[in-house]
């Protein structure tokens, strides 16, 4: 039996005059939020626009006045994930700090976000290339952006009294890839990110330092 909230495109609330006060937040944020707890419930193949909406407590008219589909609300909260990310690593990291342990703190900082919503990370690693090409896009866009971050990360004044030359941009794509998989297969056996914390800066610390100029 469809669910009378969005059988018809208008919530059941609309159609009675309920008293009952909607949920706070925009609409779009309702419905990038409703998306989140839909992925950590269903994942992103079995959740439909009528669970987003459900969940969003809004209508069908809503969602698709803020988005095309399921796919592009989709995207968007994983391009909001990918800031916030991007945002704490580099608002996380002392660049005055010795620098392995500049190092730690930026691990540290992409630990703590992503351990807040793993399934959003396992989504956006093993699902999201599944959409093919137009997926992709985001994907290199994302990388990109964390790249912007990271390569001047390296250029610190505690990097270069330590002899070390800003990482180059294939650097900053083996650690990124390397921390994503790890991430990945944290979630996928059910552990805690901040398990990846110690192999991670191990790695990252043993590239970042075979550039260190004698």
């Amino acid at each position: 039996m469809p669910d009378a909230a969005v059988s018809d495109g208008v919530s059941a609330g609309e159609r009675a005059g309920s008293s009952v006060a909607p949920p706070t937040g925009g609409v779009r944020e309702r419905l990038l939020d409703a998306m989140a707890t839909c992925l950590m419930q269903r994942g992103y193949r079995e959740t439909t626009v009528a669970d987003v909406v459900r969940v969003a407590r809004t209508s069908r008219r809503s969602f698709y006045q803020e988005f095309t589909d399921k796919q592009a609300c989709f995207v968007e909260l994983l391009r909001s994930a990918n800031d916030s990310m991007i945002a704490a690593i580099a608002d996380g990291v002392d660049r005055e700090a010795a620098w392995t342990e500049q190092i730690r703190q930026a691990v540290e900082a992409y630990v703590g976000v992503t351990e807040r919503h793993p399934e959003i990370t396992w989504s956006w690693i093993r699902e999201l290339p599944a959409l093919g090409h137009s997926a992709r896009q985001v994907q290199v866009d994302a990388m990109e952006s964390l790249i912007e971050v990271l390569v001047p990360l390296t250029d610190s004044p505690a990097m270069r009294a330590a002899g070390i030359s800003p990482m180059s941009h294939a650097t900053a794509v083996m650690i990124w890839g390397g921390i994503r998989e790890l991430a990945a297969s944290a979630v996928e056996e059910k552990r805690s990110l901040y398990t990846i914390v110690e192999p991670a800066v191990s790695a990252c610390v043993a590239l970042i330092g075979a550039n260190i100029q004698s």
